[in-house]
């Protein structure tokens, strides 16, 4: 029998959310931004490393960082304030129900070779991610 996944959601949510996978900063200067929280902290090295994307294991929440610059992907230019990401199973759906109940999507959805996401925004203008990673985990 199959698990069943777990879900911080009301069964009657429109979107059903799984768990809180990142948090992301933007930065001008990931390498200078990196270092702080690697000497400050001690964080380690998580999962993706880039000259533009940096992760840190920060269990169960990741802490991303994400950099400016973006000659090589511009569709990838997610600048702007700090977001959270939800985990969800199928991003594309869960922007189709957000579009159904007139939320504002401001990055539809992208395909990443480890995830899936898009970003939407609250009534505030509050970035959120919707996520969902490719090898079906979350957290």
């Amino acid at each position: 029998m199959p698990r069943k996944k777990s879900s911080l959601s009301s069964p009657k949510a429109p979107v059903q959310v799984r768990a809180i996978d990142f948090v992301m900063y933007n930065t001008k200067d990931i390498r200078k931004t990196r270092a702080f929280y690697q000497k400050l902290f001690g964080f380690k090295k998580g999962e993706e490393w880039t000259d533009w994307w940096s992760e840190f294991h920060t269990a169960p929440v990741t802490l991303c960082l994400n950099g400016t610059e973006h000659d090589r992907h511009p569709e990838w230019d997610w600048s702007g304030p700090a977001c959270v990401a939800l985990a969800v199973d199928d991003v594309p759906a869960a922007v189709t129900a957000c579009r159904k109940q007139g939320v504002k999507i401001l990055i539809p959805p992208v395909e990443t070779r480890v995830c899936w996401m898009a970003w939407i925004a609250d009534p505030d203008g509050n970035r959120i991610c919707l996520h969902s990673r490719k090898d079906g985990s979350a957290g």
